[in-house]
Parts: C-alpha cells; sequence; structure tokens
C-alpha cells in the first residue's frame, strides 16, 4: 500500500509519470518514433495543465479533458521556418491522435491506481473521414522517379535501390531505414521488417527488378560508401553520406534521409509536384489493387493491422473505374474514348 504522502508526490511528479508510461511502452516494444512523438504531445498536454493550475493528474476533470479538445480545434501553428509564414489549424486527424495518447496515458495511470477515475473516458477521439491519398503517382511516373539516380556513383546506386524498394515492397520510410544487410534475401527474393509500426514483423516478398538494383548497390555502391569512413562497421543495409566530420558519415541513413532523398529525385524527374516518400507506398498499393490483388493480401504486405486502412486505397481503384465508366459506356455521360482503356498496368496504352 502506497502512503499517503508518498501517493501525493507522485501524482504531482507529471514529467515524472509520462517518462514511466514511456518507458512501459517501450519495453512492450513500440516503435521509438512512436515514443517520440507520444512524448511531444504528453509534453504539450502537461504544460496545457499548468497553464490551467492544474499540478496533480488526480484533479483532472472530464472538464479539463474537454476544455484541451477545445484548446486543441483553436491551436495554430506555423507552416515554415520563415517570419511570414501562414499559420495553420491542426487537421482533424493530428488532433484525435493527440487527444488518444493523453487517453492512453490516463488508461495507465488508471491501472497502476494512481487516479481513481479516467477523465477522458468520454472524450471524443475518433475521426471518421478516412483521409484518401490526394495524388497517386501513375506507372510513369514512377519511371520517371526510378530513373532519376545516376547509377555511375555510389550514391545514385543507393538511391535508386532505395526507390525501387520503396515501390516494390510499400515499405515505410522508417521500416527502410531500419533495414540491415542480413534482412534482404536476395536469392529468396524477401525483405524480413524486423520492427514494422507498433514492433511488429512481418515477411515481405521482393520483386527481382528491386533485386538487382540491390545487387548493384550491395555489391558496387555501399562498399565505397563505408571505405574510408571513421564510423565503426555497422549492419545498416543502407548508409549515409556526410562531408568530413559529420556524425552520419558511413553511418545508418536515418529515415529523414531517405525522404529527404525521395526530395531530390523528385526534382530530378521534374514531376509535376512535390513527391514524399509515402507517396511510392501509395503507388504500390494502389496499382496493385487496380492489377486485381486481393486487398486482404495487400494488408498483409503493407503491414496494416486492419483492412480498414488498406480499403482506403481501394476507394481510390474504384475512383478509377468510376471514370472509366463514364467515359466509355454508352450511358455513361463521359467523353467516349478513342481508344480503349487499359486499367491492366502490365498492358499499357501505347
Amino acid at each position: 500500500m502506497k502512503s499517503a504522502g508518498s501517493a501525493i508526490r507522485e501524482g504531482r511528479d507529471l514529467e515524472g509519470l509520462r517518462d514511466r508510461y514511456l518507458a512501459a511502452k517501450r519495453a512492450e516494444g513500440f516503435a521509438g518514433g512512436t515514443l517520440r512523438y507520444e512524448r511531444l504531445y504528453l509534453t504539450h498536454f502537461l504544460a496545457w495543465l499548468r497553464q490551467q493550475r492544474v499540478c496533480d493528474v488526480r484533479d483532472v476533470s472530464p472538464r479539463h479533458a474537454s476544455a484541451y479538445a477545445l484548446a486543441l480545434a483553436r491551436h495554430r501553428y506555423k507552416a515554415g521556418r520563415g517570419e511570414r509564414s501562414a499559420l495553420r489549424f491542426l487537421k482533424p486527424r493530428t488532433r484525435a491522435t493527440r487527444l488518444r495518447v493523453v487517453q492512453g496515458f490516463f488508461r495507465w495511470l488508471l491501472r497502476r491506481g494512481v487516479v481513481l477515475v479516467d477523465p477522458t473516458a468520454a472524450m471524443p477521439v475518433t475521426f471518421k473521414d478516412r483521409q484518401l491519398p490526394r495524388h497517386v503517382l501513375s506507372e510513369a511516373q514512377v519511371v520517371r522517379l526510378l530513373d532519376a539516380p545516376d547509377l555511375r556513383t555510389p550514391i545514385g546506386l543507393r538511391d535508386r535501390a532505395i526507390l525501387s524498394l520503396l515501390y516494390s515492397t510499400g515499405l515505410r520510410r522508417s521500416e527502410v531505414s531500419a533495414l540491415d544487410v542480413t534482412d534482404v534475401d536476395l536469392t529468396g527474393l524477401t525483405v524480413f521488417v524486423r520492427r514494422g509500426k507498433g514492433g511488429k514483423p512481418r515477411l515481405v516478398p521482393l520483386g527481382e527488378s528491386a533485386a538487382n538494383d540491390l545487387v548493384a548497390y550491395v555489391t558496387k555502391g555501399r562498399p565505397e560508401l563505408s571505405e574510408g569512413h571513421r564510423a565503426p562497421r555497422t549492419p545498416a543495409l543502407f548508409l549515409g553520406v556526410g562531408g568530413p566530420g559529420q556524425v552520419h558519415q558511413g553511418h545508418r541513413l536515418e529515415p529523414e534521409g531517405v525522404s529527404q532523398m525521395v526530395s531530390r529525385g523528385c526534382g530530378k524527374a521534374r514531376l509535376p509536384r512535390l513527391v514524399r516518400t509515402h507517396a511510392l507506398r501509395h503507388a504500390f498499393a494502389t496499382h496493385m489493387l487496380r492489377a486485381g490483388a486481393d486487398v486482404r493480401h495487400v494488408q498483409r504486405l503493407l503491414g496494416h493491422s486492419s483492412v480498414v486502412t488498406t480499403e482506403a486505397y481501394t476507394h481510390v481503384a474504384i475512383k478509377d473505374l468510376a471514370e472509366v465508366h463514364a467515359r466509355s459506356h454508352p450511358r455513361g455521360g463521359g467523353p467516349r474514348p478513342k481508344r480503349p482503356v487499359r486499367l491492366d498496368p502490365r498492358f499499357p496504352p501505347k
């Protein structure tokens, strides 16, 4: 049994409770990126509590929970680093994510007996409208992006291998960054994701084209990137490159480095809009569904815990079908095509 004094001190140690909660989640296998965002969101919530002159988690009431949800709806942030950067409101999805983090924190406090009632139990944290990808890369655009790196350089070989891997497997940027050399079976054409989202492992098949690009990188590009660097030997598959004295020189390529590489490729390929790393994951799923892949199979490949998440891509494919129906059907309502429209990417129109 806790003494009254120790219970009071524990309830007032807001940052200490936050750190213990995150440590417990780390022990359960949650990814480091997830925990970094949860720390950020909880720190913001605790700072807001202090502004409301609440210094003990046991004093938080449902009224405070509702007030914080309203504060997030009114919160605005700078979209850029410049002085003239526009102020934007948080998206509904972001607000729901922040509220779920706070709710998970209080559920943990309730299980540990720090609080007797969960003040966030009635807090609205659901977000029903799943956001669809605004723009899905066409196959021609993917080819232009894959052809952007200069294969005469080790960095170009690395970038081509990453782009091919992203499109062939649908991996997230954090999963690509975390890959070790031994995680890729170039003979059996599989990629082992040791720690996906939520710490869940999965085995993903690898296409032959991506495998060939990885062979070129591993045999020619990676040895040059690691040679002569002061970094110790690393099992990382993809290595970062920096200037003299850079801490990431020869070390594992970070997720942000993967994003920067995709942005550079987008500029070289002269794509009409900025392409983020997740766009290749969107293209992977949408193109497979267009070609007739089962949504359950795509769910397993993407590592989604629920098929509902994967079904967002089926809506994109259905929109394509609706446009084809409008153009092709005698009573579809759209202009008739001059040539047949082919949905199967294996048979692109000439």
